[in-house]
């Protein structure tokens, strides 16, 4: 006789357990390796004496980088954006990207909460553009996956001087599209985008919070979500309920619903 159906099923829950636990491993000694690399520090982990597929530039165009390599390649753009909206390029790059999407691509960006109070009308305009767009309390470093060919990182993990790795290694691209859909999964969508509500409705962090409380979502995390202080998500709380002219959550979740903001 085969397996009872309990042993069975728990073979096949402690393979998938095993086989998560493998990819995060993956994933994190990635992260770490990417942090401190320089092109000649991972040299030596190129397996069987392989070249490995990596481009280093310094004072480059990353405008025209950027152009060329989606250009030439096919598939999603995965984007992570700590600051894009404070770059020179950002207009031009903006221009180019919804380009992109108007030929077919599909983007989707994630970006630090901090976009909600600095730059709200790109992020609108992002959307509006089709891209899909996500939040997260911080972005760890600027990353751009095209497809399952190319992708562009800083040459040292969070630092944003004028040096970048162009990667077409077929591994690393597949762990960085690992820990970018690790960290999509973790973000939440912005209420008033991907078609929530209509044009001209508001983007604000207080709104992103509102939504949160209406998720149910408890103080510790929507502070850990935003990047806040657990004094300054109860501050917002309160304001938000004296704005809407409510006493409770409950009641501030049914005012929200009545006003189209949830």
């Amino acid at each position: 006789m085969g397996n009872p159906p309990d042993r069975a099923l728990g073979r096949i829950v402690g393979e998938e357990l095993a086989h998560q636990q493998h990819v995060a491993g993956r994933l994190e000694a990635l992260r770490g390796l990417l942090a401190a690399a320089t092109v000649e520090d991972l040299a030596p982990h190129t397996p069987r004496g392989k070249p490995l597929e990596l481009e280093a530039f310094e004072d480059v165009d990353v405008l025209e980088i950027i152009r060329g390599l989606s250009a030439s390649s096919t598939g999603d753009l995965l984007w992570m954006r700590p600051d894009l909206w404070q770059h020179p390029i950002a207009a031009e790059l903006d221009e180019w990207v919804m380009h992109l999407m108007r030929s077919g691509r599909r983007s989707r960006a994630i970006y630090p909460a901090r976009v909600l109070e600095e730059a709200p009308e790109m992020l609108r305009a992002r959307a509006e553009a089709g891209e899909h767009v996500r939040i997260l309390a911080t972005v760890p470093t600027r990353l751009v996956v095209m497809g399952d060919s190319v992708a562009l990182i800083p040459q040292r993990w969070g630092v944003y001087d004028d040096r970048r790795l162009v990667v077409r290694q077929d591994s690393i691209i597949r762990a960085l599209t690992l820990l970018f859909e690790s960290m999509w999964g973790m973000a939440v969508s912005v209420p008033g985008l991907e078609g929530q509500v209509g044009r001209g409705s508001r983007i604000s962090p207080q709104r992103l919070l509102l939504n949160r409380l209406a998720a149910g979502d408890k103080d510790e995390q929507i502070a850990r979500l935003l990047g806040l202080s657990l004094r300054t998500v109860r501050r917002r709380v309160a304001e938000i309920l004296d704005e809407l002219g409510v006493d409770s959550r409950f009641q501030a979740g049914v005012e929200a619903v009545r006003r189209g903001w949830v």
